[in-house]
């Protein structure tokens, strides 16, 4: 609720009836082409279609597999660790704001 600024959606594909609850949210979704039938691109048309908060999408067309090795077999899963490697996603998380979580968190 209240307390967020903003969500990272990643390698979770998620139904498009998620943006309703995800109003005023900065959200970035990240995924891989393989996540799900379509990844995530009908969520992230029905957050573009929200009234408030901006959306970004990050859909990887190659990731690599996980890098434990245990799980090397697993080609195209981990778009995870593409983006948590990216500087971008830091800044962009760092920078956001919500002052009515302050109030909300002092409650």
């Amino acid at each position: 609720g209240e307390l967020w600024s903003s969500v990272s959606v990643v390698c979770a594909p998620a139904p498009p009836q998620l943006a309703e609850s995800l109003e005023n949210l900065q959200i970035w979704v990240v995924g891989w082409t393989g996540d799900g039938e379509m990844g995530n691109d009908d969520l992230v048309e029905a957050l573009k279609r929200r009234t408030s908060g901006s959306v970004r999408y990050t859909r990887y067309t190659k990731a690599p597999p996980p890098p434990d090795p245990q799980y090397r077999y697993m080609l195209g899963h981990g778009s995870y660790d593409l983006i948590y490697r990216d500087p971008r996603l830091w800044q962009w998380a760092l920078a956001q704001r919500r002052p009515i979580a302050i109030k909300a968190w002092q409650q």
